[in-house]
Parts: structure tokens; C-alpha cells; sequence
């Protein structure tokens, strides 16, 4: 219990992006252990928050299936319905498929109980997924600009920067999403933790946080081109 307790103060401290936090746990003796506690506990909190919004949301949300079988009903009802079909015998068909893939697309978007069920064990994990690949990462490209820390001390300054997706329990109000600023808050925690864990200059830390987005979209892009590459040979050979 002292370990979540000290874990969760670290936290707070590293959402008000205070130093000493950061330098705590740079000098734990277990950071990455400290860490792991911090997101498990920030992730589970988190999509239990979110769960409860969502069943919420879900309950005040009318029907989606009856809400699409009126609005079907009254747009054939109307006069350029029947002008259409005049026009182009196969309008309805054409329609209809298009009509039926909009609302497909509608009712995934709608609350779930399930997803927000099963976002209780997605979300934790996530969360360390994305800190373990984003950790090693940063930790070579901080080291490549002259940082000092080793990968230990690095993941865990960086599990600091999880600290900012505790403001998502907000989300327990319908309607309520802030992801834009969490991710936002997210990268100047890791900005502020890198920069005191490895002692950069800003400049340097600056670099050491965005190079691995960087790197991410770059390998994001290239993989699309050369998918997009791959199945255009792929239709020419075959007509």
C-alpha cells in the first residue's frame, strides 16, 4: 500500500510538473517497478471512470436502430424520393447500400457496455505498451544527444508522464472527452522527466521527446506507401 500511495504522490507531483518528482524517481531503487504501479492504478482508475460514463451515456442514448428505420422511412416518403427512383430505376438499391453503411459506421461509434467493459483490462495495458515501446525510444535517442541516464531510470520518469491520463475520469460525465489535452500535458511530463533524468538542455530534451513520434509517423507513412505500392502491383498484374 505505501508503494501505490508514495507511487500516486510522485504522480501528482509530475502533473504539476515539479522537478523533484522526476528526480525522486530517477533515483529510486526500483523506478521501473514504481512506474509499472503508477499506470496500472492511473489505467485501471481511469477505465473504470470511463466505464461508469459510458453506461451512462449508453442509457441516455436513444436507439439507434429505430432512429435510423424512421428517418429511412420518412426520406422515401418525400417528393424528390420519388423523382429520384423515375430518374434512375436503380437509385434505391444504390442508396439504401450507402444509407445502410452509414449508420454500420453510427452504431460502432455508439456507447457499448461490452467495449466499456472490456476497456477496464485494455486501457492498463495500453497504456504500458505504449510507455514500453515510447520509453526505449526516447531512452536511445537521449542518449544518442548526450544523455546520462540508463533505460531503468528513463522508463521510469517517463511512467511519470502517465500521470496527465487521470484527468480522463472526467470522463465519467456523458459527452466528457479531453484527449487532445492529456496528450498534450502527457508529452511536457515526459519533456520535463527526460530533461532532469538525463541532464539535457532543453533544446536537446525537446528533441529526445519528439524524435520517437517522429519516428512513428515517418515508419507509418513508409509502410502505407509501400502497402499502397504493393497492392497497385499487385491489381495490375492481375488484370
Amino acid at each position: 500500500m505505501d508503494g501505490i500511495v508514495g507511487s500516486l504522490r510522485l504522480g501528482w507531483d509530475a502533473l504539476l510538473l515539479k522537478d523533484d518528482a522526476y528526480e525522486e524517481m530517477s533515483a529510486a531503487d526500483s523506478p521501473v517497478v514504481k512506474g509499472l504501479v503508477l499506470i496500472l492504478v492511473v489505467g485501471v482508475a481511469v477505465a473504470l471512470f470511463a466505464f461508469v460514463g459510458d453506461v451512462l451515456e449508453w442509457a441516455s442514448t436513444p436507439n439507434l436502430v429505430e432512429i435510423k428505420d424512421i428517418v429511412h422511412h420518412y426520406l422515401t416518403q418525400m417528393p424528390w424520393w420519388q423523382l429520384a427512383v423515375r430518374g434512375d430505376p436503380a437509385f434505391v438499391a444504390i442508396f439504401d447500400q450507402w444509407y445502410n453503411l452509414g449508420w454500420s459506421i453510427a452504431l460502432t461509434l455508439a456507447p457499448s457496455v461490452g467495449s466499456a467493459a472490456a476497456n477496464i483490462i485494455v486501457t492498463p495495458l495500453a497504456l504500458i505498451i505504449r510507455w514500453l515501446i515510447y520509453g526505449l525510444l526516447a531512452y536511445l535517442f537521449a542518449r544518442w544527444l548526450g544523455g546520462t541516464a540508463d533505460l531503468s531510470q528513463t522508463l521510469g520518469v517517463l511512467a511519470l508522464a502517465v500521470a496527465p491520463q487521470a484527468l480522463n475520469v472526467l470522463t465519467v460525465i456523458p459527452y466528457v472527452h479531453l484527449g487532445s489535452v492529456v496528450a498534450v500535458w502527457g508529452i511536457l511530463c515526459a519533456y520535463v522527466g527526460l530533461k532532469t533524468a538525463h541532464k539535457l538542455s532543453w533544446q536537446r530534451a525537446a528533441w529526445a521527446t519528439l524524435l520517437p513520434f517522429i519516428l512513428v509517423v515517418a515508419a507509418l507513412i513508409l509502410t502505407s506507401c509501400m502497402a499502397t505500392g504493393i497492392l497497385a502491383v499487385a491489381t495490375g498484374g492481375g488484370s
